[in-house]
């Protein structure tokens, strides 16, 4: 068993602040964890939107089509999506990731999210199959980490969906499960989820059945369950869609474009509503979570011949048709935004730490072993552990001294000359992120009892 102390610190932005091994439970005594989220929106290319407006909502990033976009919001963090596809021809996708990534890289993109939405067959034709999907993955990452390691890659955002009997939709729970257990995992930086709201407000309680903003909270349990912690989930897409009506547009589920919406549909107070306690809820609750990019900014500008006045797509935006802003576009630039470090964060993850041994029978014992994570944003970190032994403490051996993240640190103690009773070791792991120095300590416990072996 291992006995766990964790005490640790991240540099942000007003200096030292204290964090400990569970975030939702710290942060100023307010009962938030460290920041952690990053602010983003979808722009649409060739609408003639002023990239201004992205300031304006205090955005820090931006999720971008077209290449062409990628210049007027220099000043931000670019989250770009590349769409792919099954294919049997690996050697030809690869290239085409390859040359794209060169070309993107060369332009400073931050991080690529591949694919977008496979659970569902207008993304995916054959069929959503996560396994090929996970192949696909696999080959994409690749490629992208041989242009520019320092590229994070997103998986595909997944749609929040329940699986239909024709199995054109399958269930977003369904596909990450098959995505895991097929070792996906490996294959990116960051998990992509659209927690869409639908037309419930954002705190309402998920279920494996209904469709809610938190469903990602079902998302991150499967993680966890298979030991997963180092991953952040991205929130690539969210948003409540506004109700036509209020512009004097009739849209229902007989059109095309509007199918399957009708629903969703909620007034512009509550679509500013919803969205702002979404953030606040995401920030509050989800230590694992990177960051959300809402949707959307722009697509409410595009003509009907090409975005039809009941798509769905353009009441989702956050502007009008003629590009005045709505009251969710105001209620987002007010809010308190609470920036990422973007820095990786350590952490230890252990059970209790303590051994028992005779004092008639001395011997190098194993007291416990940890796993050192990185839980902030996606980055490598190198760490030094070292033993704190008090006088006359045991003889401790450290396997191995210098970690990275994902390595398991064994610890073993001697166990030779100690009187009975109780010694306690400390465990250091320190690493140097950000130009400051993070430690966390870990206590171990031998008890040595009257007796022999």
């Amino acid at each position: 068993m291992l006995r766990v102390i964790v005490l640790w610190c991240v540099m942000g932005t007003a200096g030292w602040l204290p964090t400990v091994h569970n975030p939702a439970e710290a942060q100023s005594g307010d009962n938030w964890p460290a920041p952690h989220l990053g602010y983003g929106i979808h722009v649409g290319p060739y609408s003639g939107v002023d990239p201004g407006l992205v300031d304006q909502l205090g955005m820090d990033w931006v999720k971008l089509y077209d290449v062409s976009q990628i210049g007027q919001y220099a000043s931000k963090r670019i989250l770009f999506r590349m769409d792919l596809g099954w294919t049997e021809d690996f050697n030809t996708l690869k290239a085409s990731v390859r040359q794209r990534t060169i070309e993107l890289s060369a332009l400073g993109v931050d991080a690529i999210e591949v694919h977008n939405e496979p659970n569902l067959a207008n993304e995916w034709p054959q069929g959503p199959n996560g396994w090929q999907f996970t192949h696909m993955l696999r080959a994409a990452y690749t490629e992208i980490k041989a242009v520019n390691p320092n590229i994070i890659v997103v998986s595909g955002g997944l749609a929040p969906t329940i699986t239909t009997a024709d199995r054109r939709a399958v269930s977003d729970l369904e596909f990450t499960e098959e995505m895991l257990d097929n070792g996906a995992a490996q294959w990116f930086d960051a998990f992509g989820y659209h927690p869409y709201g639908y037309n419930q407000p954002p705190e309402t309680e998920p279920t494996e059945d209904t469709l809610v903003f938190r469903r990602v909270e079902l998302i991150r349990e499967m993680f966890e369950e298979r030991g997963i912690y180092d991953k952040q989930i991205w929130l690539t897409e969210f948003g409540w869609l506004r109700n036509p009506a209020e512009d004097g547009i009739t849209c229902s589920d007989s059109d095309p474009n509007f199918a399957g919406f009708a629903w969703m549909r909620v007034s512009a107070e509550q679509q500013a509503d919803f969205t702002v306690r979404a953030y606040a809820w995401a920030d509050r609750n989800w230590p694992w979570a990177g960051p959300m990019f809402l949707w959307n900014l722009n697509w409410a500008l595009y003509e009907p011949a090409i975005t039809p006045l009941c798509s769905h797509m353009r009441w989702f935006g956050i502007l009008r048709s003629d590009g005045t802003p709505l009251p969710v576009f105001y209620r987002v630039a007010a809010m308190n935004h609470r920036y990422s470090d973007y820095l990786p964060h350590l952490t230890i993850q252990a059970e209790d730490m303590i051994v028992e041994a005779g004092v008639n029978c001395p011997a190098m014992v194993l007291v416990g072993e940890f796993l050192v994570l990185n839980t902030g944003y996606p980055g490598g970190f190198s760490a030094a552990v070292e033993a704190a032994v008090p006088p006359n403490g045991p003889r401790i051996q450290i396997t191995p001294e210098r970690v990275r993240n994902g390595d398991t640190v064994q610890v073993m103690a001697d166990t030779t000359g100690l009187d009975t009773g109780l010694h306690i070791v400390y465990i250091n792991v320190l690493a140097e992120i950000g130009n400051t120095i993070i430690s966390e300590t870990i206590q171990g416990y031998i008890v040595i009892v009257e007796g022999g072996c």
